[in-house]
């Protein structure tokens, strides 16, 4: 088989997969689930109610762990010209 060939049967293979999957996930209706978080109570979570509180400086830690990681990672995978 030609690679072009083979690389469309396995999109359409994965397509198909993810497809199926959505498709056999039980979706929860709109009201149906009364424990569902609203903004206010994710923002209490994330920021706190006071200074002391919260997840807010560490997310910010580790987005800018990843951020540094990623541009360590493209540092490193460029190539130099001779």
């Amino acid at each position: 088989m030609r690679p072009g060939v083979t690389r469309g049967i396995a999109i359409l293979a994965l397509a198909l997969i993810f497809v199926g999957v959505m498709m056999s996930v039980h979706w929860p209706q709109v009201g149906q689930d009364s424990q569902t978080p609203t903004t206010e109570e994710v923002a209490k979570t994330l920021f706190g109610e006071d200074d002391n509180s919260g997840y807010g400086l560490v997310m910010f830690l580790i987005g800018l762990l990843l951020l540094v990681a990623l541009l360590g990672g493209v540092f490193l995978a460029k190539e130099e010209k001779e």
